[in-house]
């Protein structure tokens, strides 16, 4: 093989790479509809807050957060959740440690962490948010729940 045919593989292959990367880092943070009808069970799931079992959902809107130890982006993503939580009395944010409950990775196909999992009041799944949500991605999906 000849040394501008290595050159030129080389050349190809950081452009793949650098076009995948874009398009995973657009990717990212953005909610996804989900349509499935999927109904979280919270104590299935051993949702807490505060220290105490979670029995019901957000009047609005449930933001289910799966987290785990060696996070770097869950505490920004949570640190988000707690405001939107403080300044609406209809919100609920739960975060759950997925770092010893491979159950619930697998059940719920979490690839990585942080994986928002958006519910109605009813605890229907609606969107899934797939990395450190953006600002305006919590945003959008607050005001597609009116009351």
């Amino acid at each position: 093989m000849s040394l501008d045919l290595k050159v030129l593989l080389v050349i190809a292959l950081v452009a793949l790479a650098s076009v995948a990367g874009l398009i995973w880092r657009a990717r990212t943070g953005t909610a996804k509809k989900i349509h499935s009808g999927e109904v979280i069970n919270l104590k299935e799931i051993g949702a807490t807050k505060n220290g105490k079992p979670v029995e019901k959902f957000g009047e609005r809107v449930t933001f289910l957060q799966f987290s785990s130890e060696m996070c770097s982006q869950c505490t920004q993503t949570a640190r988000l959740f707690h405001e939107l939580e403080a300044q609406h009395d209809d919100v609920l944010h739960i975060e759950v440690d997925i770092t010893n409950r491979l159950d619930l990775a697998n059940k719920f196909n979490i690839l990585q962490t942080p994986t928002t999992l958006v519910l109605d009041k009813n605890g229907v799944v609606t969107s899934r948010i797939g990395g450190a949500a953006k600002p305006q991605t919590i945003q959008d999906e607050l005001g597609s729940f009116h009351i």
